[in-house]
């Protein structure tokens, strides 16, 4: 899933993990937030949206822009603002 070294990753797909998540977001060893490019683990999220199984909150800057390593996806800062210049 993840890109090769000089490709850029799936931007739609790494979306695609960004919603109805806590399962995954749970079994991560690390996160990030595409919109205040915070990384964090998992175990310091504690708000979630309730629909479906479950949407992560960033704990840092309140919004619902957070992605979990077990995505697939390394959480780096450079795969972070691309992220957040693609989504925002």
């Amino acid at each position: 899933m993840q890109s090769l070294p000089g490709e850029k990753p799936d931007l739609h797909l790494a979306h695609s993990h960004c919603y109805r998540h806590r399962s995954e977001v749970e079994a991560s060893q690390c996160c990030g937030c595409f919109h205040c490019m915070a990384i964090f683990p998992p175990n310091e999220i504690d708000r979630w949206l309730k629909e479906g199984s479950g949407t992560a909150m960033c704990p840092k800057c309140g919004i619902d822009a957070v992605i979990g390593s077990a995505s697939g996806f390394t959480i780096t800062p450079e795969f972070l603002q691309q992220m957040r210049a693609f989504w925002f």
